[in-house]
């Protein structure tokens, strides 16, 4: 044994007690003579009050939010060596809310690619660098190309959603290109893109397809509906058609200076791209009309209120006027069948199933009816196929007031319990027989006999 007076680690602490030598506490308590080495460890409270000063303690674990409840369930004598790590979650880009990209192009969480798509364009048309020079809204329109960038890729949105960003967004953003190429014409147009040849041509014929249900046909009904026509454009009077063909008007391009390309620079991007405004042609014309892109008509909406009359058929016609031009629109009713009623001229007809007891014992039900519910008196002893007619309960058109007819089908039962089964059984043997009608047959073989 040995014994050290001066104790300058925490390493001479371990080792002085490992190897068995006693320290000057030791001597003076006298705890640590008396034993063994093993005990003296354990035993001398001075020499473990200084080993604790140097004691590297476990710290608590930290959960995320959604791992509180595992954790709290998780035993007091786990270590932290037990419990799984937490998932990493990468950090918000400059603090921004977990939704912040969802609020940029105003779209809820659950919105659809074609509807963030439809978003994006809407405001690209109003931030885009070739309407503004704005430093403001530049930023913004790189944040609505990152949000855009982001939200219609499908693994990107689906990280975004779960953990509030991306890893490696910078990188994935300058991979996905640059913003500024989507042009200010692309913008602009995707909304009349959307409305083809067939669709002008079906709107200058104001004729127009009004779906509605079988009851909204059947009873009438008052629908609003946005009503889309052509109007003439304000800007070029409805001119640019023709005017937009015409050698007159021809200039050089003021965007890039006759050459067709375009340089850009961002924070982040610097590229040459084509000109959006004369699309690499190096000439403009002056007599175009960037309103309705020399069409000489834009599409507008207008909310009309549509009266359907009762009594309306699949085929039908609806005419109404249009407030804003005074022309007739013309709406053809697309009447789909009903799966409960069905029509006969202006009758309509019905099924109503019934058991075994109700057709014997017969009753009151409430059966649906056309315009609302009515009582059907069934009589003791219907039987099946049975038609009941309900006179005024039918279609009220101009050409007068049809029936609801009713058709009794009665089910014959397949599988019976055993109770049941007794009860028929005894029904039958309480029932008369039923005889056949004869027939001509049967008399002439009889009067052979």
């Amino acid at each position: 044994m040995f014994r050290l007076k001066l104790f300058r680690s925490p390493g001479d602490v371990l080792s002085t007690l490992i190897s068995g030598a006693t320290t000057d506490c030791c001597r003076k308590t006298s705890h640590c003579l008396e034993l063994d080495r093993a005990p003296a460890v354990a035993a001398c409270w001075i020499c473990m009050r200084m080993i604790s000063q140097y004691q590297f303690r476990t710290t608590k674990p930290a959960y995320y939010p959604d791992r509180q409840r595992e954790a709290k369930r998780t035993s007091a004598g786990a270590t932290p060596q037990q419990v799984s790590s937490p998932t990493v979650k990468y950090p918000q880009s400059r603090g921004m809310p977990k939704d912040y990209y969802y609020k940029v192009l105003g779209v809820n969480r659950h919105a659809t690619i074609q509807q963030i798509r439809s978003a994006f364009y809407a405001l690209a048309k109003r931030y885009h660098p070739d309407s503004t020079h704005s430093e403001q809204k530049l930023k913004h329109f790189q944040e609505l190309s990152n949000a855009y960038n982001i939200l219609t890729d499908e693994t990107k949105r689906l990280e975004y959603d779960q953990l509030g960003g991306i890893k490696d967004e910078r990188a994935f953003l300058e991979q996905a290109g640059n913003p500024l190429n989507v042009g200010l014409e692309e913008a602009k147009k995707f909304d009349s893109d959307k409305t083809t040849n067939d669709e002008i041509n079906k709107l200058k014929s104001n004729e127009f397809d009004l779906p509605l249900d079988f009851l909204e046909a059947t009873v009438g009904c008052k629908k609003r509906i946005e009503l889309r026509y052509l109007r003439k454009c304000e800007t070029c009077k409805g001119k640019s058609q023709l005017m937009a063909h015409r050698d007159v008007g021809k200039e050089p391009c003021r965007r890039c200076n006759g050459t067709g390309k375009v340089m850009t620079k961002t924070p982040t991007f610097s590229s040459v791209n084509t000109c959006t405004q004369c699309k690499g042609k190096r000439f403009t014309n002056r007599n175009d009309c960037e309103t309705c892109s020399n069409r000489g008509f834009v599409v507008s909406n207008v909310d009309v209120m549509v009266s359907v009359p009762s009594g309306s058929r699949d085929g039908d016609v609806v005419n109404i006027i249009n407030p804003e031009t005074k022309q007739q629109v013309t709406y053809r009713l697309s009447v789909p069948s009903s799966d409960y009623f069905r029509r006969v001229g202006n009758d309509i007809l019905t099924d109503k199933h019934l058991n075994i007891s109700e057709a014997i014992l017969g009753g009151s039900f409430q059966i649906r009816g056309l315009y609302e519910s009515v009582e059907l008196r069934v009589e003791p002893g219907t039987q099946s196929h049975t038609q009941v007619v309900l006179n005024g309960k039918g279609v009220r058109s101009r050409e007068g007031v049809g029936n609801h007819i009713v058709t009794l089908k009665v089910r014959i039962p397949r599988n019976l319990s055993v109770k049941q089964r007794q009860l028929v059984l005894a029904l039958s043997q309480a029932e008369d027989p039923v005889f056949e009608p004869k027939t001509k047959s049967t008399e002439a073989g009889n009067l052979s006999h």
